[in-house]
């Protein structure tokens, strides 16, 4: 049973409440004109993801002010939000549920797509001071129909796709983006040397060719060796000279 939620109307400006069933599918405005629109990524084989991720320091930022731990999140929130590219998420039929301090995003599209949006949340959570935990795994996250009330509603998961990313992102700490090997695989697809440091630093051109810049090149193996993660904090630059150009543009980038 996949989520399902009546269209949501909201005036500028105006936050409300929702319920937690509304919550479960979002449908974004449309951004102000003049706003830069994040790039929309296509092609690539699809596959079923799920990510889960958690913002790290909550829990104890509100034993110290529950003012600053709401504004924090009010910024977690609204960030995510302008992040990912609406026209993925309806072309691919993302949905997005955001609880608390966390963050769950399921759908079909093509894995690399699906870091790429990725990589954009996290570097613009990193620059508002935000840090975020979490795992991408592949199944995509539907619910079994249940009985329900207005005031009572279930979301029992037809298998264990959201425990395997619950359960991958508590193996690892610090802010990080962990990836499934399943999911590293499919995207690094053409490039499967890549899959270990050894085979990245000895064949850097990589077989396909693929751009500097690609997500590709941001996936390595954990330390421990159990899966792979994305090294979204690292700038990528054909010339390691030139560090200050390529800041110049990052903020250019992730300027809202």
């Amino acid at each position: 049973m996949a989520w399902q939620a009546p269209p949501r109307q909201r005036q500028p400006g105006h936050s409300t409440p929702m319920s937690l069933a509304c919550m479960c599918l979002r449908h974004r405005k449309l951004r102000a004109t003049g706003q830069r629109r994040i790039r929309a990524i296509h092609g690539g084989q699809k596959m079923s993801f799920t990510y889960c991720g958690d913002l790290l320091g909550i829990s104890s930022m509100y034993k110290l002010s529950a003012a600053v731990a709401h504004e924090k999140l009010n910024d977690f929130y609204n960030t995510t939000f302008f992040s990912l590219d609406e026209q993925w998420e309806t072309q691919n039929n993302v949905r997005t549920l955001m609880l608390s301090d966390s963050l769950l995003i399921t759908g079909s599209a093509s894995a690399e797509s699906a870091l790429e949006q990725l990589l954009l949340v996290y570097v613009k959570l990193l620059h508002k001071g935000l840090l975020l935990r979490g795992a991408i795994v592949s199944g995509e996250l539907n619910f079994e129909p249940r009985i329900t009330r207005d005031n009572f509603q279930k979301y029992l998961p037809q298998d264990d796709t959201l425990a395997r990313a619950a359960g991958l992102e508590g193996t690892q700490k610090g802010a990080r983006l962990l990836i499934e090997p399943a999911v590293a695989r499919s995207v690094l697809a053409a490039e499967t040397g890549w899959l270990t440091q050894e085979g990245y630093v000895t064949n850097v051109q990589g077989t396909s060719r693929p751009p500097y810049e690609s997500v590709l090149r941001r996936i390595c193996p954990t330390p421990d060796g159990t899966c792979y993660e994305l090294l979204y904090f690292w700038i990528c630059s054909q010339d390691l000279n030139h560090h200050a150009t390529d800041y110049r543009r990052k903020r250019d980038e992730l300027s809202e």
